[in-house]
């Protein structure tokens, strides 16, 4: 019996010392963001549209609004209203740009957190969500959402930082004008 326990013993350390098994996680910066920046050709200062600029965006954005299916990381059929808010930690006015925890999608503890990376119809409001100033498209945070899963899975950190500093952009738009796109069923 002490011989079949050994061996059963020694075996378990030869799988455990596999060079092949995955043993780390991806734990994120502590100090790592998610840049939410201007899609191309948003106007960045003074502009004579009924949009707001990429700078006046980022200074009156209160808060981010998105649907999801995803409540703690659990899929559920039903939508969830979900939201984050924006310190003026989390504006840069040099970039531009509003800035989220990189927790919204990688939780300290290394767990992929689907909340927001699974949201849509997501929208960036003023003071107690009134104005809608502008949107990221589905579709933007569908191809992140894509370029992120595959660099975890092929361990590429630094694309996965990369993703984050890039890939997330707004557009403006006013709330009407983001109703009768919801209407038209585009986003």
């Amino acid at each position: 019996m002490k011989k079949i326990l050994s061996f059963l013993f020694i075996i378990g350390l030869l799988i455990s010392c596999d060079p092949k098994q995955k043993t780390d996680i991806f734990v994120p910066d502590p100090n790592a963001m998610i840049l939410l920046r201007p899609a191309n050709g948003v106007q960045l200062r003074s502009s004579a549209t009924t949009h707001y600029t990429a700078i006046e965006i980022v200074e009156k954005t209160m808060n981010i609004l998105f649907k999801t299916h995803y409540f703690d990381n659990k899929y559920t059929v039903e939508e969830v209203p979900a939201g984050r808010g924006f310190s003026d930690m989390q504006r840069d006015f040099t970039i531009p740009a509003l800035k989220m925890f990189a927790t919204d999608i990688i939780t300290q503890n290394g767990v992929y957190q689907r909340e927001f990376i699974y949201g849509y119809d997501v929208i960036l409001t003023t003071h107690d969500n009134i104005d809608t100033v502008a949107y990221v498209p589905n579709s933007v945070i569908n191809e992140a959402r894509n370029n992120i899963e595959a660099a975890l899975q092929n361990e590429n950190y630094e694309e996965v930082y990369r993703l984050f500093n890039e890939a997330f952009t707004f557009i403006p738009i006013t709330g009407s004008e983001w109703r009768a796109l919801k209407l038209q069923g585009i986003n």
